[in-house]
């Protein structure tokens, strides 16, 4: 959705663009710890994560060219979770002998926060760039470690695709970390439709604006309500043929209600350029269920679950109904780990008087109890939602991205 109305787009003037002595400072200092950084993530007590990071990288086809394997490395060093739940950085912020001064210690630890982004340049700043991040639509004063003659490429009007780091605590001060692919101006549209996907794949890449968090959660309210407007509950289950009636219904009403509101008073209806029947394409593995719940939960937004009905079946028996087999669908909803806890959570409040029994049985511990030990269990079942912070189904796109994915059409 475009935030034409709300979010006026990034101020240049509320940046606070870095003296020159700052910025030499910054260069320095940051040159030769990367390169320390980068040597203590070598040493063999990191070797398996290293080179399972690199096969990742690689891919099935084993192939690793020269940048993506700097990226990798890079990702590695930063953001990788190890074993004990720190990171390379912080590893080598506490055990770098002599010990680090304060200002290189926060230094350091600051790089994790990495924005990764497809950016405009809008003008070039003094040895730096200014970008513009389509996806979050913000602003970055950036600078490369590596010299000037990196920026050379990168004239206003150009595309980058990389990863920035922050790099001072009290003016906006960014670093190019890893490789950075640039791109000429007339690549603008496909630039944004690979900033759109990211945004879709990632919602959170766009946490950084709280303005745009902001709009989209209030949007994911306003879809949700109409929602529960045409179907009455936020959780239906019913055939593929009859959800996706539902959800017809459903995006028919939201496009009308958005067309209403851009539409100048007396204006005939807007164009929103999508046609609902594109927003309720069914997977294969959906459309070959003999039932599907639809649910469209206040905080995780839009979910569609196949053979529900075999999963809520064990809950509205008698006990001494409760087989393997009936529990079967049940059993493989909580051993995917791509199945989101949130769903359990429902199914528990749902059924206070019989989940105690259903997962004592399915689990085979008698004393089992939801209460006391559901959330362990999810936390044991789906480690991938771990550390997860909740963000809205729904991507607003800025003006500028919204504009370049025109321009493609």
């Amino acid at each position: 959705m475009n935030a034409d109305e709300g979010w006026p787009g990034p101020d240049v003037t509320a940046l606070r663009l870095p003296p020159a002595d700052v910025v030499e400072h910054v260069i320095e200092l940051s040159e030769g710890l990367k390169g320390e950084l980068i040597d203590f993530a070598q040493h063999p007590r990191f070797s398996k994560q290293f080179s399972a990071a690199l096969r990742q990288a690689a891919g099935p086809e084993r192939f690793l060219d020269e940048s993506t394997a700097i990226m990798a490395i890079d990702a590695f060093v930063l953001q990788k979770k190890l074993h004990d739940g720190t990171t390379v950085v912080q590893r080598f912020v506490d055990q770098r002998r002599p010990a680090l001064s304060a200002e290189e210690k926060a230094a350091l630890l600051r790089w994790q926060e990495v924005v990764e982004g497809c950016f405009e340049v809008r003008e070039r700043l003094r040895d730096g760039v200014l970008l513009h991040n389509l996806l979050d639509d913000l602003l970055y004063p950036t600078w490369a470690t590596a010299g000037a003659e990196v920026l050379e490429r990168m004239t206003p009007g150009s595309f980058v695709v990389a990863r920035v780091v922050p790099a001072h605590a009290d003016f906006d001060v960014w670093l190019f970390s890893g490789t950075q692919a640039v791109f000429e101006p007339e690549d603008g549209p496909a630039i944004a439709r690979t900033a759109m996907q990211a945004g879709v794949t990632r919602p959170e890449a766009m946490r950084r604006n709280t303005e745009l968090m902001t709009m989209a959660w209030r949007m994911q309210a306003e879809e949700r309500a109409a929602f529960l407007q045409v179907a009455g509950n936020d959780m239906v289950v019913g055939t593929p043929q009859e959800m996706r009636e539902v959800l017809l219904d459903f995006r028919r009403l939201r496009q009308r209600q958005i067309e209403q509101t851009s539409s100048p008073k007396g204006a005939p209806d807007s164009d929103t350029g999508v046609d609902p029947e594109d927003l309720v394409a069914f997977s294969e593995e959906i459309l070959d269920a003999a039932s599907v719940a639809v649910v469209y939960d206040e905080v995780e937004g839009i979910h569609y679950f196949a053979d529900f009905a075999a999963v809520l079946e064990p809950f509205a028996v008698p006990a001494e109904q409760l087989t393997p087999a009936l529990l079967s669908r049940l059993r493989d909803y909580l051993n995917d780990e791509t199945v989101p806890p949130f769903l359990f959570r429902r199914l528990a409040a749902q059924h206070p008087d019989s989940v105690d029994h259903v997962f004592a049985t399915l689990l085979g511990k008698k004393g089992f109890r939801w209460d006391r030990d559901g959330e362990a269990l999810l936390t044991r079942k789906k480690p991938a939602f771990a550390d997860h912070e909740p963000t809205p189904s729904i991507t607003v796109t800025g003006k500028r991205l919204a504009e370049l994915l025109r321009t493609e059409r």
